[in-house]
């Protein structure tokens, strides 16, 4: 599996990644649009975007080149959701981009990503 990193906290994302899930799971720091494009293209699973609000800035590039539907917003300013309620979100559809608000990066990316791997190996919510 391969995740785009990007966003205020790409390196602080890309590194909480890879100390959990090395050879399991391949990180990319590549510019927004880049990565955007590269989700789109099939280069890359997932696209993981954090700014200051979880729904614009980085997320508003992913949802230029996938389209709205293709994109979630995981945390807003005020709320950030739990693992259990973090899973249930990558479990009810189909994303390829999760947006996220910057200073909840330690708590969203570890269940995000464990979510997004568990799902692609096919196990329960």
């Amino acid at each position: 599996m391969k995740i785009e990193c990007c966003g205020l906290t790409a390196t602080q994302t890309k590194q909480l990644i890879d100390k959990e899930y090395t050879g399991t799971v391949e990180t990319l720091t590549d510019p927004d649009m880049v990565a955007a494009r590269k989700v789109k293209n099939g280069e890359a699973d997932f696209y993981l975007g954090s700014c200051m609000t979880g729904g614009g800035g980085s997320l508003a590039t992913a949802i230029m080149v996938l389209g709205y539907g293709n994109c979630l917003v995981v945390s807003k300013q005020g709320k950030c959701p739990n693992d259990k309620e973090i899973r249930h979100m990558v479990y009810s559809g189909n994303h390829k981009a999760f947006g996220y608000v910057k200073s909840h990066t330690d708590q969203v990316v570890p269940a995000l990503v464990k979510a997004l791997v568990d799902k692609t190996e096919g196990k329960p919510e």
